[in-house]
C-alpha cells in the first residue's frame, strides 16, 4: 500500500507543477525585446505600419493584456491547442510533433551509444584501479566531459565528413545520417557514466558476495560483470534519467551544425523571430518530457531499490 500511496502522490504533482511551467513559459517569452508583430511581418516580406501592425496583434491576440492573453491561452493548452505559428502559418501542435520523432531518434541513439562504450571501459577501468588502463581511461573521460559539443562536432564532421568523406556534411533527418550527431551527444555523458560506473564498481569490489564470488572461482572481470554491474548501474539511473532529458529538449547547437531538423533547431529559429505559439509550446513539450521522466525514474526505483524510505 505505500508504493501505491507513494506513485499516486507522485502522479498528483504533476498538475501543479506544469501550472508552474506554464505560467513561466508564458511570462519569459513575453518579456523578451523586440515587437512580435513587426518581426511577424518583416519575415512575411510585408510593410511594418500602423494599421499592418494592429491587424497582426489583433489576428493573434497580442492586443489584450498579458493576464487576458495567459488564460486564453491556458483554454487552449489544456485541449492540446498550442495556437498557429508565426511563421510557418501552420498548428505549433503539428509542427512540433512533426520535429519531436526525430530529436527522440537521435536521443535513443546517442543514449544507446554512450552505455555501449561507457559499460565496457568502466569494467576495464574498475578491474585495473589505478593502474595504466585506468589511468588513461579517467584522462580521456576528464577530456571529453569539458569538451564543447559543438567543438566536438565540428571536429567530427571535418574529418569524418570532409577529410574522409564517409559521412554527409549535412545529416538532415535520416537514420542512415544519424552516427555523427548521435557519437557527439554521446561522448560527454559516456564520460560521466564511466566516472561513476567506474567508482560504483570498485565500492563493489570490497563487498562480501563479491569476495564469496571469486572464492567459488569465478575470475575478478567475471565477478564484476555478473554480480557488480547490475548493482552499479541502479545509481546511474537517475543521471541516465537526466541526461536523456536533456537529449530529448534538443540540443540547438549540434541540431544546427548538422542541420537535424529536430525541435530544437525549430525552438532557435523560433526565439530569433519571436514566434511566441512555438516557444511556449516547446517549453511546456520539454519541462513535461522532463516530469515524465523523473516520475518513470521514482517508481522504477520504488521497485528496484528496496532501501528507498517511501515515508
Amino acid at each position: 500500500m505505500k508504493k501505491v500511496r507513494f506513485i499516486i502522490k507522485r502522479i498528483a504533482q504533476v498538475i501543479p507543477m506544469l501550472f508552474i511551467v506554464s505560467v513561466l513559459a508564458f511570462t519569459l517569452s513575453n518579456l523578451s525585446a523586440g515587437d512580435a508583430a513587426a518581426i511577424t511581418l518583416r519575415g512575411d516580406g510585408v510593410e511594418v505600419t500602423k494599421e499592418n501592425l494592429e491587424a497582426v496583434r489583433s489576428e493573434f491576440g497580442l492586443d489584450k493584456s498579458l493576464p487576458e492573453q495567459y488564460l486564453n491561452w491556458l483554454k487552449k493548452v489544456v485541449k492540446f491547442d498550442f495556437g498557429t505559428s508565426f511563421q510557418t502559418k501552420k498548428p505549433v501542435i503539428n509542427e512540433i510533433a512533426r520535429r519531436f520523432p526525430t530529436t527522440l531518434k537521435l536521443a535513443i541513439t546517442a543514449t544507446f551509444f554512450s552505455l555501449l562504450l561507457a559499460i565496457p571501459i568502466a569494467l576495464i577501468s574498475a578491474r585495473y584501479q589505478n593502474r595504466l588502463p585506468d589511468h588513461i581511461f579517467r584522462l580521456l573521460c576528464t577530456a571529453l566531459a569539458t569538451m564543447p559539443d559543438y567543438w566536438v562536432g565540428l571536429m567530427l564532421m571535418f574529418v569524418f565528413a570532409v577529410l574522409l568523406k564517409i559521412f554527409p556534411v549535412i545529416s538532415g533527418s535520416e537514420m542512415k545520417n544519424i552516427f555523427l550527431p548521435a557519437i557527439t551527444l554521446s561522448l560527454a555523458p559516456m564520460a560521466t557514466y564511466v566516472r561513476l560506473l567506474r567508482n560504483n564498481l570498485v565500492e563493489i569490489k570490497g563487498f562480501e558476495y563479491m569476495k564469496a564470488a571469486r572464492a567459488k572461482g569465478l575470475s575478478e572481470t567475471m565477478a564484476l560483470i555478473k554480480h557488480g554491474l547490475k548493482n552499479a548501474m541502479v545509481p546511474c539511473l537517475t543521471m541516465l534519467g537526466t541526461n536523456f532529458g536533456i537529449l530529448v529538449s534538443g540540443s540547438f547547437a549540434i541540431e544546427t551544425i548538422f542541420s537535424w531538423n529536430g525541435i530544437g533547431k525549430f525552438a532557435v529559429e523560433s526565439i530569433k523571430l519571436k514566434d511566441f505559439p512555438v516557444i511556449q509550446c516547446y517549453i511546456m513539450v520539454v519541462a513535461f518530457t522532463y516530469i515524465m521522466l523523473n516520475l518513470a525514474l521514482d517508481i522504477i526505483y520504488v521497485f528496484i531499490d528496496p532501501k528507498i524510505q517511501l515515508d
